[in-house]
């Protein structure tokens, strides 16, 4: 979960700086060589050309000459907090229940070291729920994405945090390095102090792996190269680009959620995602992950029903007009890769419908099964088969 947090202030949190919660965002006021969380930095300049091919990785939500919108970094990951939320929460409210009948039966001749035993563990399960709160906040009842777009013509970046704060920065002043975590790597944006070293800001771009640099450089050129490229430059980017993700006008459906949730699953992303087609792959191994995903896509689905499109400010928006003939407006001429904002066959239609029934159904099948293991395990008492139970819904025995 520590990677999923890493550059996550959430909206609940309950002191001014948890490095608990929040491992490598909150540097504010720190040295850079002092942030926990990151242990190892290699720097990105601004001002060289990289010469590798531009990979924008399916994180493009508005293109235009006057800026260039991102998804925020955890985009991909969206979701996992609410799935993962459900099944701690069920585990940690049963271990509570647990606790407090054992309290109440065991209790009758007042044995107050039992007492204080079992409240103190009671206080501890409260405790536990602190963090899960602070990550359910990024997520449940808060804006469709968290956008970071790039002003060519201000120079400025403007960046919506996870704790609705929306922070401005000049592009100028940016310092980027990528950023090796416990679990993976991301390009940080950083300034700083008078002293060069004390932290003033930091933020994620919207693309992390854990593979190799050069798919992190490729990301880094791709935005490097907007806001410093002169009109030839500005013209490859514009042509990297594949795919629009629209989340800033409208709210994903499922069948997008699905899509979305898979990148990081069945797909090289450390290649250009911008062609799923070409980085599709699948293994064996991967089979095994597959029962998490209902959790996770159900934990998206949720997090996108409950909340609400991002506006950023009149003042931000006046700041960043577009050009009605822009033609560099990718939103009115949409690239090739967005199939899912056209006419679509309806065999298609049907076919990844159908798709995502059979493998939320398999991947039910295989997590009743994991449950009646674990029931099976118990010393006593019958428990009933959740298999048996799921296959009496599927298979429609009730109607009979």
């Amino acid at each position: 979960m520590s990677a999923y947090l890493v550059d996550m202030e959430g909206r609940f949190r309950l002191t001014k700086k948890p490095p608990f919660l929040t491992p490598g965002y909150q540097a504010v006021g720190q040295k850079l060589d002092d942030v926990k969380g990151i242990y190892k930095r290699v720097p990105l300049e601004k001002d060289k050309t990289y010469e590798v091919p531009l990979h924008p990785q399916q994180t493009v939500v508005q293109f235009n000459s006057t800026y260039l919108e991102t998804t925020g970094r955890n985009e991909r990951r969206r979701g996992d907090a609410v799935g993962w939320g459900l099944c701690l929460g069920f585990v940690g409210v049963s271990i509570s229940n647990g606790i407090l009948y054992m309290i109440i039966r065991f209790t009758t001749d007042f044995d107050i070291l039992f007492l204080s035993v079992g409240i103190i563990l009671a206080l501890s399960m409260l405790l536990f729920f602190v963090p899960l709160i602070n990550a359910l906040s990024t997520e449940l009842f808060t804006t469709w994405h968290y956008p970071i777009r790039f002003n060519r013509k201000t120079r400025k970046v403007y960046v919506r945090q996870y704790n609705r704060k929306v922070e401005v920065y000049n592009w100028d002043d940016l310092t980027f390095f990528i950023a090796y975590i416990n679990e993976d790597r991301d390009i940080r944006a950083v300034t700083f102090d008078k002293d060069g070293k004390t932290v003033t800001g930091m933020f994620a771009l919207a693309f992390q792996n854990n593979v190799i640099d050069q798919s992190l450089i490729s990301y880094f050129e791709f935005i490097r190269r907007y806001m410093e490229g002169n009109d030839e430059q500005l013209k490859e980017v514009k042509e990297a680009i594949r795919y629009i993700y629209p989340i800033h006008k409208k709210r994903e459906t499922p069948l997008m959620s699905f899509k979305r949730l898979i990148l990081n699953e069945v797909h090289y992303d450390h290649e250009n995602i911008e062609y799923p087609e070409r980085t599709f792959r699948i293994h064996p191994v991967q089979l095994i992950t597959l029962p998490m995903l209902v959790l996770r896509y159900i934990g998206r689905v949720i997090s996108m029903l409950t909340s609400y499109q991002h506006r950023f400010s009149k003042a931000i928006e006046a700041e960043c007009q577009i050009d009605p003939n822009d033609p560099y407006d990718l939103n009115k001429h949409l690239p090739e890769g967005n199939m899912e904002q056209r006419k679509q066959p309806i065999w298609k239609t049907v076919a990844y419908s159908v798709g995502i029934a059979i493998a939320t159904i398999a991947m039910l099948f295989v997590g009743a099964f994991l449950i009646d293991m674990m029931g099976a395990a118990r010393p006593h008492g019958d428990y009933p088969s959740m298999v048996d139970k799921l296959w009496y819904v599927v298979s429609l025995g009730w109607l009979f």
